[in-house]
């Protein structure tokens, strides 16, 4: 039923294994000491399913029948297609494009149509192009906000748009919201108020903790949307796992109530650093997406090809990591991210443009 994710093969073979990581597209992990776990005795307590559905309403500002909980975006991802698909139904999804985006679709048996984010566009949601591929089989439009390669924001009055499309077809859009709240994140009382959710009522969101407060092992996700979708969601739970585990339930509702420090230290890890990495791109003639927010970017060289080989001698010969575009369907680029310290960030950039500078290895 599902194929390989080769991306996220990928990351898990490399991650924290290279010096200069940046392929990182979130905030690095908490330390165990910085966030211990609630003592285990509580973990017993059957409330703590109900408790996490209430703390997931609440972070995202929605109705808690419009919540429910799953192990991480990508769990999110399934949820979201298993119950608004049929096999056979036709899903639009961007490109470029987080490769499970594609991969769960094709899973559940749907049919992709792709339609671009062209970076002479800035990436840019197209209305047309949308229009264009919708069906009379449409069942969901699929994007990413920030959208994932290019940490550009999609902004409100796109996702309208295409929330409005969709709807003349009956259809959803299903937005994976994980790096949205970056940079403002959550407000004083810990709360993420620009939830995708609340844009129309055919909108379905997903998101964790994972990437913007450095929770990436704790899995904790959520689908949010219409209390059809939710109700449908919480039977693919239970027909695949039961219910999640109980102790789950406890470890996240403790992760709820530390978002505001947790919030501020992510804010630590992003500074300035976004300017840096432009500015070397722009130094270096590269093309770059310009984001204005999160903690990732692309860049892209015009007319030099698949730059995967340079990528990996980048790895082997000089301890850099970046994420390789063709994983995104874009071979000629790589997805750069800057949550590393200053210091090791301006080394590993130049150690980068140099591997970049070399000939393409043979063989």
């Amino acid at each position: 039923m599902f194929g390989r994710t080769r991306y996220l093969e990928w990351a898990a073979m490399h991650h924290g294994k290279v010096r200069f990581d940046f392929a990182s597209s979130g905030i690095p992990t908490v330390p165990p000491a910085d966030l211990p776990a609630p003592d285990a005795c509580t973990w017993a307590d059957p409330a703590g399913w109900t408790r996490l559905r209430d703390a997931i309403a609440t972070y995202n500002d929605v109705p808690r029948e419009e919540a429910v909980a799953a192990l991480g975006t990508t769990h999110a991802l399934w949820l979201a297609y298993a119950s608004l698909t049929s096999p056979g139904d036709d899903v639009l999804v961007e490109e470029p494009a987080y490769e499970p985006l594609v991969g769960i679709a094709e899973g559940v048996g749907a049919r992709i149509i792709r339609f671009a984010r062209e970076p002479a566009d800035g990436f840019a949601l197209d209305p047309e192009r949308i229009a264009t591929a919708i069906t009379p089989r449409t069942k969901l439009v699929v994007v990413t906000d920030l959208h994932n390669p290019s940490g550009v924001r999609a902004g409100t009055d796109a996702l309208r748009v295409l929330a409005r499309l969709a709807g003349t077809r009956g259809a959803y859009l299903l937005v994976n919201e994980v790096y949205s709240p970056f940079d403002d994140l959550v407000d004083g009382s810990g709360v993420f108020r620009r939830s995708s959710r609340a844009i129309a009522p055919n909108v379905v969101s997903v998101g964790s903790l994972t990437k913007c407060y450095g929770l990436g092992p704790q899995r904790i996700g959520w689908l949010l949307g219409p209390r059809e979708v939710v109700t449908s969601a919480e039977h693919a739970v239970t027909a695949t796992c039961g219910a999640l585990p109980l102790a789950h339930a406890h470890l996240a509702l403790h992760a709820f109530g530390q978002l505001v420090p947790l919030a501020a230290r992510a804010k630590g890890f992003l500074g300035d650093k976004r300017g840096l990495v432009a500015g070397w791109a722009q130094a270096q003639g590269f093309s770059w997406s310009a984001p204005g927010s999160g903690l990732f970017g692309f860049v892209w060289l015009p007319g030099r090809g698949d730059v995967t080989p340079l990528l990996e001698a980048a790895e082997r010969d000089r301890d850099v990591l970046v994420a390789p575009g063709t994983f995104f369907g874009v071979p000629n680029g790589f997805r750069i991210g800057w949550s590393a310290p200053v210091n090791l960030l301006d080394e590993g950039l130049a150690r980068l443009a140099d591997a970049l500078r070399q000939p393409p290895p043979r063989g």
